[in-house]
Parts: C-alpha cells; structure tokens; sequence
C-alpha cells in the first residue's frame, strides 16, 4: 500500500507540477502578448509623434522660407520703389532747373500771377535777385495793392516773399514748384511708369 500511495503522490506531485508548468507558460505568454502590445502601442506612438514633429518641422521650414520671401520681395520694391523716387526727384529737379531758366518776360509773368493772387494789400515783396527788375514794375503796376518793395533781397533762387502783418508768405519758385509736385506727383508717377 506504501507503494501506491507513493506513485499516487508522485501522479499527483505530477499533475500539480504540470499544472503549475502550464500556468507559468500562460502567464508567459500572456506577458510576452503583453509586451508585443506594449511595444505595438510605443512604436504606434513614436511614429505618431515622428509624423506629428515632421509636420511641425516642414511647417516652420515653409514659415521661415516664407517669411525670407515676403522681406526680399518686400526689400524688391521697396528698392524699385526708391528708385521710381529717385527719378520722380530728378524730374522735379530738372522742371525747377527749367523754371530757373526761363527768360526774364516768362518769369515776370508767373510773379505777376502769384502777386495777384497772393498780396491781399498793403505788404512788402522781398524778391530775388534774379526777379528785382521785375518785381519793381509788377509793384508800381499794382498801386491798388498798396506794396513795397524792399531794398534787400530774399534768399531764393526765384520769385518772392511777401511779408504782411504778422505773417509771412513764400512765393518762390521753389515753393511754388513744391505745390505743382503736391497736386501733381500721381500724374507724373503714372506718367512716367505706367
């Protein structure tokens, strides 16, 4: 009976150590299932996160790119713009050199005009050098005007200055020219460049 009861042992030593053999091996395959899904999960997730940090990257590459070419275009015509400025600036110039080069009897008529339109009575005309003759004729035409001439002359290059009571008008032709490029700097813009 001893030996019977010694392999009925053993059969059951058996089974409990099968058992025990077979649970361990599920236990295993389910941590290594376990760790296949882990590791699915994390590559899952890091590709996510490699797509989601390309993304971003070409973004900001395509912000940068973007922005170099909005300040190069911006600088391209803020150059053509300078340049355009420029050629508008030697067209003035050269209509101003122009005005200065006129002949006495032209230039005596655009003072006859502003004097006409700018004396309101009762002022001195300070003229320039180069217009004093004429200045002196316009005055004594003008005797409704009650002007005088002064003995000094202005520091222009043409034209006058008015000086009333307390206040003081520049009719160069300088000045005269600065209101010209004021109505007309659009028309001579398009003018010229489109």
């Amino acid at each position: 009976m001893a030996t019977t009861s010694i392999s009925g042992t053993n059969k059951l030593a058996e089974r409990i150590v099968g058992e025990a053999e077979a649970d361990a091996r599920k236990v295993r395959e389910d941590a290594e299932a376990a760790v296949r899904e882990i590791r699915k999960q994390s590559e899952k997730a890091a590709a996510l996160r490699r797509a989601e940090l390309e993304s971003q990257r070409e973004a900001a590459k395509r912000s940068l790119i973007g922005g170099y070419q909005t300040r190069a275009a911006l600088d391209g015509k803020k150059d053509a713009l300078r340049k355009k400025r420029a050629v508008i600036d030697a067209a003035f110039a050269r209509a101003y050199d122009a005005a200065l080069s006129l002949d006495a009897q032209t230039r005596k008529r655009i003072c006859a005009g502003m004097l006409a339109q700018e004396a309101e009575g009762g002022e001195t005309v300070v003229p320039a050098s180069a217009d004093r003759e004429a200045m002196k004729a316009l005055v004594s035409d003008m005797p409704q005007k009650r002007l005088s001439l002064s003995d000094k002359d202005a520091a222009i290059d043409g034209g006058f200055v008015l000086l009333g009571e307390g206040y003081e008008k520049d009719c160069s032709f300088h000045s005269l020219l600065s209101v010209v490029r004021g109505e007309e700097e659009t028309a001579v813009y398009q003018l010229l460049f489109d």
